[in-house]
């Protein structure tokens, strides 16, 4: 009878190998299907700090002025987020627009209401003054949406980035206030501006713009290490007084001191007492305001912040914008009024009051497209902010108040402005250090029930003194 041979076994091994093989290809290709999209993000950003209105325009491109095709309107930057984007979408697009949105479903909201809201305003009012939606809001949701696909060691290029090229701007803008003369022409489209008081543009291209992004970062780089807060606050200090904004250092100092005070506290509740915080703190809210100013002072910088630190027209125009909403009708307030009509509107204003530009973005927003538009766009991008920072650290949170608080005083986010996307890249970036750092440092030991020792429970030093003072006097 002839015998039969079963068949070779193969090892457990052998058969999980190539499962495993293709598990790593996989994996590869799925690092392998960011990269690209991240690397555009990151040029876009790069653009964005190095390219700014006043550059583009003293280039010859018109980018923020009357003349000019569409597509000149859009910053180079976003033309790079705007493709790193559409390569996200390889493959299916709309099976990734689903997890885009499951994994930031704020982010894809934002996007998508801007999206709706400009296709509205360019049907209802024309293309005149809609391509800022681009710019201001769509590219920043578009960024955050990149950066988050990225694996989370990969995130904080986009802050680095950020933070380099910003220490930059601020050398600069110092070098330019000491010197008393600018790196690019300080213009309002292809205006020159002359102002009674030297504030630096360097490569924000507006002082107000500079002040923004620097307030903001000095909040961000509170989750770097010591050595890094030390170095960059007080720069970031010195610039702002370069830039001459007196909102900006003012609330920055009063939130960083409000930062060090909420820590200080914590740390006594906690019973975790940080003497570095400690002497810190008084060194924050006296001696670096102090010290900043002086130095100012000696070397000419902020003249307009440290002697104009009052109530001047600068400020009632911000109380004067309020008196706009005399003018549109009640179906102009539920759907905007658009761009000619805002104009009209604030030439009527200048000619009878002090007012010189509406600097609060949520007024121009509301106006230029209606209430019920504007309640779905300032939801989304409020969603946004607070679900990049919900879970992060307290300075991420401070940051994103602080720049809400001074943006509400200038029409940036209501023109075309790459703040919001700059700011997206802090918080992102920062948020994925900082999650880094927490898994890098060691949890506190806790005693486990198993380890508690046997034995009688020990009496403590009071107890037996008492006893002792007891039996001396039973005697």
């Amino acid at each position: 009878m002839e015998r039969r041979v079963p068949p070779a076994r193969r090892s457990a091994f052998l058969l999980r190998a190539p499962a495993a093989a293709a598990a790593g290809r996989t994996g590869r290709a799925h690092d392998e299907r960011w990269r690209w999209p991240l690397a555009l993000a990151c040029l876009g950003l790069i653009l964005y700090l190095l390219l700014s209105d006043n550059l583009l325009v003293t280039l010859g491109i018109p980018y923020n002025v009357p003349r000019g095709a569409f597509p000149f309107k859009i910053h180079p930057g976003t033309y790079c987020i705007a493709l790193g984007f559409v390569l996200l979408l390889r493959g299916n697009p709309w099976q990734r627009v689903g997890k885009l949105f499951q994994l930031a479903p704020a982010l894809g909201s934002l996007a998508s209401v801007t999206a709706v809201i400009m296709v509205y305003a360019l049907v209802r009012f024309g293309a005149s003054g809609s391509g800022f939606f681009i710019d201001t809001l769509l590219a920043p949701a578009l960024l955050g949406l990149i950066v988050l696909q990225a694996p989370v060691e990969r995130r904080p290029v986009v802050f680095w980035i950020v933070l380099a090229l910003s220490a930059l701007n601020a050398v600069i803008g110092i070098g330019e206030a000491a010197v008393g003369n600018r790196l690019v022409p300080y213009m309002a489209g292809d205006k020159l501006l002359v102002e009674g008081f030297f504030r630096a543009t360097a490569l924000g291209g507006h002082p107000l713009t500079n002040a923004l992004r620097t307030a903001v970062l000095m909040f961000v780089v509170l989750v770097l290490p010591a050595r890094y807060r030390l170095t960059l606050i007080p720069l970031f200090a010195i610039a702002l007084l370069a830039f001459g904004s007196r909102s900006a250092l003012a609330t920055s100092l009063l939130l960083l001191g409000v930062w060090g005070a909420f820590s200080f506290m914590r740390g006594i509740v906690a019973r975790h007492f940080d003497l570095r915080l400690a002497l810190g703190l008084p060194l924050l809210v006296l001696v670096l305001p102090a010290a900043v100013g002086a130095l100012g002072l000696s070397l000419g910088l902020g003249e307009r912040v440290l002697r104009e630190f009052y109530w001047d027209d600068s400020a009632q125009s911000r109380l004067l914008a309020f008196h706009i909403f005399s003018f549109p009708s009640l179906e102009e307030l539920l759907w905007g009024m658009g761009p000619a009509r805002i104009e009209w509107a604030l030439d009527h204003l200048k000619s009878s009051t002090t007012l010189n530009d509406i600097e609060n973005f949520w007024i121009l927003l509301l106006l230029q497209v209606g209430i019920i538009p504007f309640i779905f766009l300032a939801g989304s991008l409020l969603a946004a902010l607070f679900g990049l920072v919900w879970q992060g650290p307290t300075p991420l949170r401070l940051a994103a108040l602080n720049f809400l608080i001074l943006a509400s005083g200038s029409n940036s986010l209501a023109t075309k402005t790459q703040s919001l996307a700059i700011l997206v890249a802090m918080l992102t970036g920062a948020a994925a250090i900082a999650r880094r750092e927490a898994a890098a440092r060691p949890a506190d030991p806790q005693q486990t029930p198993e380890e508690t020792p046997a034995g009688p429970p020990r009496r403590s030093g009071f107890q037996l003194l008492h006893r002792a003072h007891l039996n001396g006097n039973s005697r």
